[in-house]
């Protein structure tokens, strides 16, 4: 993924979907979360002990079952005692 030096994989499975067979938006939030837990792992326990203050999402394309997902993690801003991290999850070539 250009731009990201750090892609984690994750796989969608069935409890993933709604009823119309895509994957509920919701879900989206827990990929970023697997996401950022993996991005933050190597900075130790503290780095994953922290609030979540804001999510804002753009949804380009739906996700379906089996979709071998890649997520991007990179920084975005670091503040004193913030930061924002940037998030682009594609499914093959698409940008979801």
């Amino acid at each position: 993924m250009e731009g990201f030096d750090f892609v984690h994989r994750e796989t969608v499975r069935f409890r993933d979907l709604d009823s119309l067979g895509h994957v509920n938006n919701a879900v989206f939030l827990t990929y970023l979360e697997e996401a950022r837990i993996a991005y933050l792992d190597p900075l130790g326990a503290e780095a994953k002990n922290m609030i979540l203050a804001r999510v804002e999402i753009d949804f380009r394309a739906p996700l379906r079952m089996d979709d071998e997902l890649e997520i991007g993690v990179r920084p975005a801003r670091i503040g004193t005692k913030s930061f924002d991290l940037e998030y682009e999850v594609h499914a093959g070539d698409s940008l979801a």
